[in-house]
């Protein structure tokens, strides 16, 4: 089998330590140049960016070329090419947002000490799906399964704001403010005393693909959009849309 010898495996080296193609790693990092322009680029342009004489450059760039990885328009400048678009298609379809959403949630009870929890839209309506609670003596509960009330909790306003919910439409002014704010907030309202804030989670179409809530004690969770939590929150959940490639972000 590949990898092993007389049924003991081989004892790979750190990728630094093990001699590369030289050719290779520079063609790939001139690529990489190319990618991160702005606009298609002329050769010389890309070649001084690169350090590069135009030459080399100019020969780097026809292989990728040939290759689908860089194309080349009328004007002669050079720009990604639809090799580039395919593996983001495929990189993209691979990742799990659910999974994703499992992992930040968890990490966010931990780091914030407060219940964390995903919801998708299910037949019943937003549904939690996964709950974390962090690791201290009180924490407020929530079961899996639960649907949460489109207009009464955070989770649901989510939902009515960015999915295509049939019914229960919230007022004009709150999805405005919600919008704006990039999360839902509730003080007290589902439960007395105690407070929820629910950032969208997006996929690669702009759509909503889930929602990250968290909830706790109005003593130790503020339903602030300003707030640290609210701030952590709101990145986690535009974190994993970034991921899954949503546009416009």
């Amino acid at each position: 089998m590949p990898g092993f010898s007389a049924g003991r495996p081989i004892r790979m080296s750190p990728a630094t330590e093990i001699p590369g193609i030289q050719s290779l790693e520079r063609g790939l990092a001139l690529f990489d140049l190319l990618a991160r322009q702005e606009a298609p680029c002329g050769l010389s342009d890309l070649a001084r960016q690169a350090g590069m004489h135009r030459a080399k450059a100019y020969r780097y760039l026809v292989s990728l070329v040939r290759a689908g990885w860089v194309q080349q328009d009328a004007h002669g400048n050079y720009g990604v090419g639809s090799a580039m678009q395919t593996l983001a298609v495929t990189w993209l379809s691979r990742q799990d947002a659910l999974q994703l959403a499992r992992n930040a949630a968890r990490e966010l009870a931990q780091s914030l000490g407060q219940t964390c929890f995903v919801s998708v839209w299910g037949q019943a309506g937003a549904t939690a799906v996964r709950v974390y609670q962090p690791d201290r003596a009180v924490s407020v509960s929530v079961a899996e399964g639960a649907v949460l009330g489109l207009q009464s909790s955070a989770t649901g306003r989510v939902f009515a704001t960015w999915g295509n919910t049939p019914s229960a439409p919230l007022p004009l002014e709150m999805q405005q403010k919600i919008r704006m704010d990039g999360l839902a907030a509730i003080e007290g309202e589902h439960v007395s005393g105690i407070n929820a804030l629910s950032a969208p989670v997006f996929d690669g179409q702009g759509r909503l693909a889930l929602a990250l809530t968290l909830v706790g004690p109005a003593s130790s969770l503020l339903a602030d959009a300003d707030s640290p939590a609210a701030a952590e929150l709101w990145q986690a959940a535009r974190r994993i849309s970034e991921t899954l490639g949503c546009p416009g972000l």
